[in-house]
């Protein structure tokens, strides 16, 4: 996930982004003052220090924000609720908020919590896709308590000063508890801002109409490409559904994306201009996650798995999109470099942990191996943090640290390989094994066993990082060890 609070620590920042949503209309001259001044402060100050390619990846990622803002604005594809819960929620709480909570925290425990989480309160999903991460269905009856729920986003509020939320699934328009529902749950929280991914097909009239009268939540829609592709994965007419869903959100002024599983059989079809046009110019997406298909959950295969080759034209075609189309799309590998690299385990400043329907807590949605079930927490007396301090979280934490995250800035890891699990399999294994994590599900009890899939995953790794090394040398590393001896040898210079 984007560390929007990291790239937007400026009240200057801040404030041109609520003139944005907070006007009717923004003309160009104004945008191309507020793409010069995000610019600057990203490039120029670069107050984290991080390389200047990172800094210009990041700089391309937030005005292309910009330009989808205001183009839902002109377009008159907003409705006040949700334009008022992006700046109140998004940009206010989420991005910029929070910060006494934040700074407390550290002072306490030595380091910044999580930025969000991501929750999956109920397995409960009304189709059966192929290759589900999750093995969901109808049959399928756990859940999380309402009020664990609750009590969750409560803490992570008021302990870490966290008020973005993720939820997933099973299918979330599916869940039920002591009465309430999802939208219950976005409305408690009315000083969070919700990203729900969902397979679209329970999005009604009333539905939309409720999202945008809460304002405070976006559906980001799976699709696998266009109708064929969709449907070959998640059931026959599910495209169709997805596009009525489509037409109730724009009516009701619901602010929506897609959310793309990549595989090799779609990896050049979802980063085409074809698929680009369709959903962004045709039906109206705000945003587009790429989620490169991960051999974990139902009938874990590596043949989904998109090439290493694939990968790296997929990284070019996604860097070209971005600065020619202005869109937002980001894929949770390729755009390694927008969150500082892996953001798994609870990683301070932009990180996230995950916590599935039977309280267990993983570092990501994608490593499915834990230690701690915040139910059991709770029961015991424990509370969020807890499992911030397992050995578990804090190996891949360790980890993170000396491969990439916040190193200097001409010594910076490899982020177009970010992953703890796809991309450094064996480090992912060697924590497993050193804490005792165990798996959760019988997908990832099979690939804890099996030889083959361990070695597999950790030859994945090794050549997708040979194949994208010389990109991250030639234009992340690079210039920035070349500043380096320029700037030594300057203060040779002087000093002699």
């Amino acid at each position: 996930m984007i560390n929007f609070k990291e790239i937007l620590l400026s009240n200057p920042l801040y404030g041109i982004l609520e003139a944005v949503i907070t006007n009717d209309t923004i003309n160009g001259t104004a945008l191309k003052l507020a793409e010069k001044k995000i610019h600057h402060y990203l490039t120029k100050k670069n107050v984290t220090g991080r390389p200047l390619q990172v800094q210009e990846d990041k700089f391309i990622i937030v005005r292309n924000m910009l330009y989808t803002i205001n183009n839902l604005i002109n377009e008159d594809r907003i409705s006040k609720q949700t334009k008022k819960g992006l700046l109140a929620n998004l940009l206010g709480n989420s991005m910029l908020g929070g910060s006494d909570r934040i700074k407390k925290y550290e002072q306490e425990h030595g380091y910044a919590p999580p930025t969000f989480i991501t929750i999956s309160p109920s397995k409960a999903c009304n189709l059966k896709c192929k290759g589900c991460y999750a093995d969901s269905s109808r049959i399928n009856n756990e859940k999380l308590d309402f009020d664990i729920v609750d009590r969750i986003l409560t803490e992570k509020k008021e302990k870490w000063g966290s008020f973005f939320t993720v939820i997933s699934g099973g299918e979330p328009l599916m869940y039920h508890s002591q009465g309430k529902g999802i939208l219950d749950l976005v409305e408690k929280h009315n000083d969070n801002f919700f990203l729900m991914y969902s397979n679209g097909t329970l999005i009604d009239e009333k539905t939309a109409e409720r999202m945008a009268q809460l304002g405070n939540i976006t559906p980001a829609i799976s699709v696998e490409g266009l109708e064929k592709e969709t449907d070959e994965r998640r059931g026959k007419g599910v495209h169709r559904k997805i596009l009525k869903a489509f037409q109730n959100l724009r009516d009701a002024g619901v602010v929506f994306g897609i959310s793309v599983t990549g595989t090799k059989n779609n990896a050049d079809l979802i980063t085409s201009n074809e698929f680009v046009d369709y959903y962004f110019s045709e039906q109206g997406v705000s945003y587009c996650w790429i989620f490169q298909y991960m051999p974990i959950g139902r009938k874990i295969t590596l043949n989904s798995m998109v090439t290493p080759e694939q990968r790296l034209r997929m990284y070019q075609r996604e860097q070209k999109l971005l600065r020619e189309k202005k869109i937002f799309l980001a894929d949770f590998w390729n755009s390694g470099a927008l969150s500082n690299g892996c953001i798994a385990a609870g990683r301070e400043h932009g990180g996230y942990l995950y916590i599935d329907w039977n309280g267990d807590v993983m570092p990501c949605v994608f490593v499915p191996y834990s230690t701690h079930n915040i139910v059991d927490i709770y029961k015991k007396g424990g509370d969020l943090s807890t499992v911030i301090e397992s050995p578990f979280f804090k190996e891949i934490r360790k980890w993170q640290r000396e491969y990439s995250y916040m190193k200097p800035a001409d010594e910076v890891g490899n982020q177009i390989v970010p992953c703890v699990i796809r991309d450094h399999h064996q480090v992912l294994r060697q924590a497993v094994d050193n804490t005792g994590a165990h798996p959760v599900g019988t997908g990832a009890k099979e690939a804890l066993k099996d030889r083959e899939y361990y070695k597999a995953m950790v030859e994945y790794g090794e050549k997708v990082a040979k194949i994208t090394q010389p990109v991250w040398d030639k234009n992340y590393l690079e210039p920035e060890k070349l500043a380096k001896k320029n700037k030594n040898s300057k203060h040779q210079k002087v000093a002699a």
